[in-house]
């Protein structure tokens, strides 16, 4: 928030919004390396209008380095930790953000607003039926996918209605 608000080129409001929409995205995807360097900004050197980036540099989401063979091995309780135990590199108080324990808290108010734009857009079904289409990917892989995801949009469905 410190590098958003001291920028004097951009409309502080409307990057927090962006930020705190991207913050969710990778919750669910379990983005663990959303750094500083992970995200920004595009300059049209013409114009001077300076936009947030699309979303970049997601390759550390959705457990890249684990095998098949990994995965076959995953019990219901180890996917459920695996899914709820997932940091963001954004720290709070020097330790990082656990994403689901900090959703949950629904302490921070911009996160709880990002969570009221963005969860009635999420459809679970459609992001099934995506993972279900790629081709080159095992099936038990799409499986993996898809609970993972689930467990992590149920943790947000049910902030969601407390909100």
């Amino acid at each position: 928030m410190e590098v958003i608000e001291e920028n004097k080129m951009i409309d502080v409001e409307d990057t927090k919004n962006k930020f705190w929409n991207m913050f969710i995205i990778d919750s669910i995807i379990g983005n663990t390396d959303r750094h500083n360097g992970n995200w920004g900004f595009l300059l049209n050197k013409e114009t001077g209008n300076i936009e947030f980036s699309p979303i970049y540099d997601c390759g550390s989401c959705l457990n890249p380095m684990l095998e098949d063979e990994q995965i076959e091995k995953i019990n219901k309780t180890e996917l459920k930790n695996m899914a709820i135990n997932c940091y963001s590199c954004i720290r709070e108080n020097g330790k990082k953000i656990n994403y689901m324990s900090f959703i949950k808290q629904m302490k921070n108010k911009e996160c709880n607003m990002a969570i009221k734009r963005l969860f009635v857009n999420i459809n679970i079904d459609k992001i099934n039926k995506f993972i279900d289409s790629i081709e080159c990917m095992s099936k038990i892989r799409k499986e993996f996918y898809k609970e993972i995801i689930k467990l992590r949009y149920d943790i947000l469905k049910e902030t969601y209605l407390k909100i």
